[in-house]
């Protein structure tokens, strides 16, 4: 892979970069308040699976992946970054890992995988799609 096919991964790692440092923020201490809720989920799960099929949409965009394989595998990638996060945020004194976050990077990585799949199955099955 020449420069130009690698530099479409830096989107990719500028927003893990991104996700890494603002998960390792300390957490302002004081009284807690309650998060709003969506749907019946809390919104900090709601961001970390944006987040995390955000990462899995960049990740497939740079490889141009186009089979189910090669998304599952990106996918796989972002839920083991995720992982890797959840696990350094027990490093910092006002965070820790959660098994909750853990489930929502995972479920997010997913459906951005499934979507992702959706929508490049639709560009090849359109006859009238520019190829």
């Amino acid at each position: 892979m020449d420069w130009s096919g690698r530099r479409r991964y830096l989107p990719a790692v500028g927003f893990s970069l991104l996700l890494l440092g603002t998960s390792l923020l300390p957490v302002p201490e004081g009284p807690s308040e309650q998060l709003p809720v969506l749907l019946g989920v809390s919104l900090d799960k709601w961001v970390h699976a944006a987040s995390y099929g955000a990462l899995t949409a960049l990740l497939a965009w740079a490889r141009r992946a186009r089979g189910w394989v090669t998304v599952a595998a990106l996918a796989a990638v972002a839920v083991l970054y995720g992982a890797g996060v959840e696990l350094l945020q027990a490093l910092v004194p006002s965070r820790g890992t959660s098994g909750a976050d853990f489930l929502a990077n995972t479920v997010g990585a997913v459906l951005a995988g499934l979507a992702w799949l959706a929508i490049r199955r639709s560009d090849r099955t359109d006859p009238g799609a520019s190829k």
